[in-house]
């Protein structure tokens, strides 16, 4: 005589059913909610779209770019004050600090 199960397998099907027809009323519930009631505009656009403005163009690049090597270039190379507590020096004479650290 063969052994009998203890697992019904009705039972699961009728669990399987019942778990699929919920997660779909769930989800036929929320596409109703969201095409249907609307929410509230909230927050500092206030629903509407935000305005875009256009680029702004440099209009002298070349100059623009050159003026801002020569600031980088003079700041690697002089000594100057950044705050009370720091000053910043050439880009040359701390590399020769930090190789001269490493040598001992």
């Amino acid at each position: 005589m063969p052994e009998r199960s203890d697992v019904s397998v009705r039972g699961l099907g009728i669990g399987a059913a019942i778990i699929v027809g919920g997660i779909a009323a769930s989800i036929l519930a929320a596409a109703l909610v969201t095409k249907w009631v609307q929410a509230p505009a909230t927050g500092p656009s206030a629903g509407r779209e935000p305005p875009i403005a256009g680029a702004v163009l440099q209009t002298a690049p070349r100059q623009d770019l050159a003026a801002f090597r020569r600031e980088k270039h003079s700041r690697l190379s002089s000594y100057g004050r950044v705050d009370a507590d720091h000053v910043h020096i050439p880009i040359d004479r701390a590399m020769q600090i930090l190789a001269n650290r490493e040598r001992r």
